[in-house]
C-alpha cells in the first residue's frame, strides 16, 4: 500500500492565475486592436500608450507563475494515475480539435498553392524548391501535412476517450502535434517581427512555442515513453499555451463582431484552431487535475 505523502498544490489553484490573466489581458487586446495597433504590421502605433505596460505585465505574469508553482510542485503533480473511465466530453473536444487541424491544413494548402502558381506563372531565376523554402511555403505544405496527421491522432485519441481505451498505443501519432507546431512557426519566422512592438506576430509565435512544448510532454505522458514525473510541464506550458491561444483568437473575432474588422494584421488573420488547442488544453489540465484531487483524497484516507 503506498501511503507516501507529498508536498502539493491543489492544481485547480493554477488555474486562477491562467483565468486572471485571461480576464484582464482579453478585454485589454481588444482595446488595443481597436486603438493602438496597426492593421499592416499589427504593431504598436503609440509606443508610450498606457496599456503597453499593463499588458507586459499581465501575459508575463499569466506566463511565468504557472511554470514556477508547476516546477515547485511537480512531485506531487507528477503522481497522477488516469481511471480509464469514458470521457464523452473529452472525445468531442479531441474531435473538434481534429476538425480545427483540419480547416488548418486547408488554409495552409491553400497559401502554398498561391505561392506555387506565383512561381509558375512568372520566370525566376532560382529552383522551386528554393523559391519555396525562402517564401515558406515549403513550411506552409509541411504545416499542412501534418495538421493532417495531427487530426488522425485526435480522432484516435477521441475514440479512446469515449470507450476508456488506453491511448498509449499510438505513439508515432502522439508526437505529430510537435512536428505541426515546428512547421507552423517556421515560416512565420519569414515575416517582418518586432519583439519590442509585441505585435501580434510575436504573440503567435509565444502560442506555438508552448504549444510545441506542450505536446512534447503531452505525447511522452499519453504514450507512456519516459513520461513519469512530466505531468508538471502539461501545467507549466499548458496553462501559457492556452492563454496565448486565446489571445491570438477572440480579440480578433470580437472586433470582427463589432464591425471593426480592418484593424485585423492582414497576416494574423482569424484560425479556428486556435481556438480547438485553447480547449482541447484546457480540457486535458482540467481532467488531470480532476484525477489528481481524487487520488489525493484516497491517498489522505489511508494515511488516516
Amino acid at each position: 500500500m503506498n501511503t507516501q505523502k507529498y508536498e502539493t498544490v491543489n492544481p485547480f489553484t493554477l488555474f486562477v492565475v491562467f483565468i486572471a490573466s485571461a480576464i484582464i489581458s482579453l478585454p485589454l487586446r481588444v482595446y488595443q486592436l481597436m486603438t493602438n495597433v496597426e492593421a499592416e504590421t499589427g504593431f504598436w502605433i503609440h509606443s508610450d500608450h498606457f496599456t503597453i505596460p499593463i499588458f507586459y505585465a499581465v501575459i508575463a505574469l499569466g506566463t511565468i507563475l504557472p511554470i514556477v508553482f508547476a516546477l515547485l510542485y511537480r512531485k506531487g503533480l507528477g503522481k497522477i494515475e488516469d481511471s480509464g473511465e469514458r470521457k464523452i466530453v473529452g472525445g468531442a473536444i479531441s474531435f473538434a480539435n481534429a476538425a480545427g487541424l483540419i480547416v488548418n491544413a486547408i488554409l495552409r494548402y491553400r497559401a502554398f498553392s498561391d505561392i506555387y502558381y506565383t512561381y509558375t506563372n512568372s520566370y525566376m531565376e532560382s529552383t522551386l524548391l528554393n523559391y519555396l523554402s525562402k517564401s515558406g511555403g515549403l513550411a506552409m505544405a509541411l504545416e499542412a501535412f501534418f495538421a493532417v496527421v495531427s487530426a488522425i491522432f485526435f480522432i484516435m485519441l477521441g475514440i479512446a476517450l469515449m470507450t476508456g481505451k488506453d491511448p498509449s498505443e499510438y505513439k508515432i501519432l502522439a508526437i505529430m502535434p510537435v512536428f505541426w507546431a515546428v512547421f507552423r512557426i517556421l515560416h512565420r519566422f519569414m515575416r517582418k517581427i518586432s519583439f519590442m512592438n509585441v505585435s501580434e506576430l510575436f504573440l503567435e509565435l509565444m502560442m506555438i512555442v508552448f504549444l510545441l512544448m506542450f505536446f512534447m510532454a503531452y505525447a511522452q505522458v499519453t504514450a507512456k515513453v519516459n513520461g513519469k514525473g512530466l505531468e508538471w510541464k502539461l501545467f507549466a506550458y499548458g496553462l501559457p499555451a492556452a492563454l496565448f491561444c486565446l489571445l491570438c483568437f477572440v480579440p480578433r473575432v470580437v472586433v470582427l463582431v463589432l464591425g471593426k474588422g480592418a484593424v485585423i494584421a492582414a497576416d494574423s488573420s482569424i484560425e479556428i484552431v486556435d481556438l480547438t488547442m485553447a480547449v482541447f488544453v484546457i480540457y486535458a489540465l482540467v481532467d488531470r487535475s480532476r484525477i489528481f484531487r481524487m487520488e489525493t483524497r484516497r491517498n489522505d484516507g489511508m494515511m488516516e
